[in-house]
């Protein structure tokens, strides 16, 4: 059933709370492949918040399909995939601490065979500062109409030169699992990334990387090959995702240096080079 665009336009997701202490700090470190001895949480952090960068959360899901239900809109799991995030940096967020989780719906775009929801979300600190805000593309398998376009935003280029650096980090068979254990409610069970029947009903050879966790593990190796490991730094992140991974596969980032700001591109080596995300690390 199409998403009702003049309703779901505008939705405001209920605020949840988010607490978090230094183990949840490290058990995102582990699911992102984040070396050990850093100082500060990558901004992607945030991105584990209830309700924070995706539709909703697993609070809000209900046991049978549809398992997304709000005014103007009912989606399956199964149907989405995440198209785009970008980040802004407005404080550090500490290792240990509390924020609310402020979202909606900004516009739902019809892609005819698809829609595209726009969300834009905050986490704000105990003392009223935003420390990270960021808007969410998500994907929407056959939420679209008839009138729909078929046209889609332009992928960012990468520039035409060699890349100055070309890092290669391998995930692990159960990086997806780890990843799913950082987010507070999150189930093991009814989703592509940690339930291979599931999955496979969907029309995948089996569990997928989360988008998030790729978008974290490419957040870590661009802090740590050209911020010297300064999170600090960061500004804004963005990404494009282009391709699905599969835990254990590897993911191939290369990286272009610029005035403020770093193009990368990340690929699967073992599927040819098959692109899986592409943006932009501004620093400042």
């Amino acid at each position: 059933m199409p998403i009702d665009i003049p309703t779901a336009t505008g939705l405001v997701v209920p605020e949840q709370d988010f607490r978090w202490d230094e183990e949840d700090a490290r058990r995102y470190r582990h699911a992102v492949g984040q070396r050990d001895g850093h100082y500060g949480l990558l901004p992607t952090f945030a991105m584990t918040a209830p309700g924070a960068f995706g539709v909703a959360s697993p609070d809000f899901y209900h046991r049978q399909p549809p398992e997304i239900r709000f005014p103007g809109i009912r989606l399956h799991l199964a149907c989405l995939l995440q198209q785009e995030q970008e980040l802004w940096v407005h404080a550090p967020i500490p290792e240990s601490g509390t924020a609310r989780c402020r979202s909606r719906v900004l516009e739902i775009e019809d892609r005819g065979t698809a829609a595209v929801l726009v969300q834009r979300t905050e986490l704000v600190g105990a003392d009223g500062m935003t420390l990270v805000s960021g808007v969410s593309r998500i994907h929407a398998r056959g939420e679209g109409t008839a009138t729909g376009s078929a046209a889609r935003r332009a992928v960012t280029p990468v520039p035409a030169r060699p890349a100055d650096a070309d890092v290669v980090v391998r995930t692990d068979d159960q990086q997806a699992v780890w990843y799913q254990r950082c987010g507070q409610n999150n189930s093991l069970h009814d989703n592509v990334h940690t339930d291979a029947a599931f999955a496979r009903a969907a029309g995948l050879d089996g569990p997928i990387m989360q988008g998030v966790c790729t978008y974290g593990m490419v957040c870590a190796v661009l802090v740590d090959t050209v911020l010297d490991a300064d999170i600090a730094r960061v500004r804004a992140y963005t990404g494009r995702f282009t391709g699905i991974v599969f835990p254990g596969e590897s993911l191939r980032t290369r990286i272009w240096a610029g005035d403020g700001e770093h193009h990368y591109r990340t690929t699967v080596p073992e599927r040819g080079d098959r692109s899986v995300l592409t943006g932009v690390l501004r620093t400042g």
